[in-house]
């Protein structure tokens, strides 16, 4: 059982702990979070199909973090068709990943100037 959900949640290390004695100090066996008490430190014990529904859910956050600041990044630099220029930045991303995206979206504007407009902002004002 352990190596299903190990491989499910694609771990390559894991700690297998089997309780054969232990004392319910408050609340229900069938509660579907546990607190233990494992040599003075609280550790949470969660069912497995809810852990792995809980670290969906953080791919899933962080995939719409990344989104928002990719399109808040592009579109302040004026890009003329915006997929173009994320597509762009999508492959500089998997090229480069220590950079920030601001720093990959000034880099594609400097090497593919022809993917936004030319605004020069302090003639407009």
């Amino acid at each position: 059982m352990a190596e299903k959900i190990a491989k499910k949640l694609d771990l390559e290390e894991k700690t297998v702990i089997e309780c054969k004695d232990f004392e319910l100090k408050e609340g229900d066996f069938n509660s579907p979070l546990w607190i233990l008490k494992i040599e003075d430190k609280l550790k949470i014990a969660l069912d497995a199909n809810d852990y792995i529904k809980l670290m969906n859910n953080f791919k899933n956050i962080m995939k719409e973090n990344l989104e928002l600041k990719l399109e808040k990044a592009i579109l302040s630099e004026f890009p003329i068709d915006y997929d173009d220029v994320k597509a762009v930045v999508l492959e500089e991303m998997k090229n480069d990943q220590y950079s920030s995206i601001d720093e990959i979206v000034d880099k594609v504007k400097l090497e593919h100037p022809n993917l936004f407009l030319n605004v020069e902002l302090d003639k407009l004002f």
